[in-house]
């Protein structure tokens, strides 16, 4: 696949500019269509699944955006009672956070109020893989020794992690607000956030980690992901100590992905992308304990 920037035809290009579908500049504050430049990968796909993408979430009574990880640190600290603290991964206080290594999409409500979040940080392991990063506590502090909690480590043992390298996508920052789960938008957001990261970064590979309770009762499938590998496990972290599986997905599967994600949406959803109400099909997962 070429890196160069794509053209797109010309009946996407129309509902691309008639919604703002090309931004520039700073992100924060600005809505997810108008903040989203198409850089990298084949344009008519990805400017297509945005629009619908973006359709599905407003049916849902959500409008998206782009916030900061600064937003995303004062949001988790407010909703503590149905959200465990932050990764270090997404706090500006702990890790080298910065404009181009990091994105953070937040929903609202009509009110205005958040209701949902989702965020991406991109890594750069030409010389190295997620199970080094990991064992290491790189992952999460660019300078583990000074800045880990006394006892804090990851054991990992899923034998995906040391496949896990080059231009890596982790996806994670991940909130709903109680009355909102149930919605479908579990399967929408995370597929917006590997897509963006793509377009944005030209990643290679998607990853994630996710709580074993979740992962057994079938969100790692509703969020799309190909690959579930056991296990990774946090040990006294500033999130807990938690088991979690390693959930990834290379480019060329997550672009097939938002062809079927498209492909199985209402076709009234194309001739009116904003006033109609779509079902998202579960994507299997193919998972390996070991």
């Amino acid at each position: 696949m070429s890196v160069a920037k794509r053209t797109v035809d010309g009946s996407v290009r129309r509902e691309i500019e008639k919604v703002g579908l090309h931004g520039a500049g700073s992100l924060a504050g600005r809505p997810l269509l108008d903040g989203i430049t198409l850089d990298y990968g084949p344009a008519d796909l990805l400017g297509r699944f945005f629009l619908k993408a973006d359709a599905v979430v407003r049916e849902r009574g959500v409008a998206l955006s782009f916030g900061t990880a600064h937003d995303l640190v004062r949001i988790n600290k407010q909703n503590s009672a149905t959200w465990r603290p932050l990764l270090p991964i997404f706090d500006p206080v702990h890790g080298a956070l910065h404009d181009q290594n990091v994105f953070v999409i937040i929903g609202r409500d009509a009110a205005g109020d958040v209701v949902a979040t989702q965020a991406a940080r991109l890594y750069n392991w030409s010389n190295t893989n997620f199970a080094a990063e990991a064992a290491s506590l790189r992952l999460f502090y660019p300078d583990p020794k000074l800045q880990k909690l006394a006892n804090e480590r990851i054991d990992i043992t899923a034998p995906m992690a040391e496949l896990i390298a080059g231009r890596v996508c982790f996806s994670g920052g991940v909130w709903f607000h109680p009355t909102y789960r149930g919605r479908l938008l579990t399967a929408v957001l995370p597929r917006i956030s590997r897509a963006y990261a793509f377009t944005r970064w030209f990643t290679d590979v998607t990853v994630t980690i996710m709580a074993e309770k979740l992962a057994e009762c079938g969100v790692a499938a509703r969020c799309g992901y190909t690959e579930i590998s056991w296990d990774l496990t946090l040990q006294e972290t500033r999130t807990g100590t938690v088991r979690c599986a390693l959930l990834s997905m290379r480019t060329e599967e997550m672009l097939e992905d938002l062809r079927t994600f498209i492909e199985d949406l209402s076709p009234q959803i194309d001739r009116r992308i904003d006033d109609r109400a779509v079902e998202q099909p579960h994507t299997a997962a193919r998972a390996s304990r070991r």
